[in-house]
């Protein structure tokens, strides 16, 4: 399998060279490049063949969220991870309107960055715990119709209550199937099910329901 190729993306030179250095040393990851804005980011990504841009939000020019939405444009197999100190909700919600697909607060240890970047190449999406609870303050993103369709966990089967919290946990439908001896197949009806019954689309409507409920803790 070949390395997961990264750019950096921030105008902190340290920061950038910090990340840089600390990655590149994960087998499995390959540094690709370091720049100090949006812009730059994008220039790069012209030329080279990159998997993930790990996008300080606060950069001059372009913000991560901005270099996001026009990398969707010109690089749409690239994923952006967030990397900042922002806890604000309203930022939050920005980042998920635009379709990123990872959101790291920038006092993580390397463990959590390691793993939300292996998650983001897994081409699912990542959230620190602290990125999640504030999801769960937000007013329903994920609800067509701006109400939770379910608010009593007893309607929920004992099997979809297992599968909730597994979802919570960013396990895969393979990684949850095993644990329930079960087909991945079958973990994707459940899925299927659960967000339509509670009225939400995606997984983190799944654990900001779960949060808002008691089912599941970070």
């Amino acid at each position: 399998m070949e390395d997961t190729k990264i750019l950096i993306a921030d105008d902190h030179h340290l920061v950038a060279e910090s990340l840089s250095m600390l990655l590149d040393s994960v087998p499995g990851f390959t540094i690709v490049g370091a720049v100090n804005n949006g812009w730059q980011a994008l220039s790069f990504l012209e030329k080279n063949e990159v998997d993930i841009v790990l996008a300080d939000y606060h950069m001059p020019l372009l913000t991560g969220i901005e270099m996001t939405m026009k990398m969707k444009e010109t690089s749409p197999n690239t994923k952006s991870i967030i990397l900042t100190m922002s806890e604000d909700a309203a930022l939050i919600k920005e980042a998920l309107k635009v379709g990123i697909y990872g959101y790291v607060i920038k006092s993580a240890e390397k463990p959590e960055l390691i793993n939300a970047i292996k998650t983001v190449a897994k081409g699912e999406k990542y959230f620190s715990e602290t990125i999640v609870r504030k999801l769960a303050e937000i007013p329903e993103l994920n609800s067509p119709n701006g109400k939770t369709r379910i608010e009593d966990v007893n309607l929920l089967t004992k099997r979809e209550i297992e599968i909730l919290k597994l979802v919570s946990e960013d396990l895969s439908n393979i990684e949850i199937g095993e644990r329930l001896y079960i087909s991945s197949t079958t973990v994707e009806t459940h899925r299927r099910n659960l967000m339509k019954k509670l009225g939400v689309n995606s997984a983190i409507g799944l654990m900001r329901w779960g949060l808002r409920n008691g089912v599941v803790g970070v």
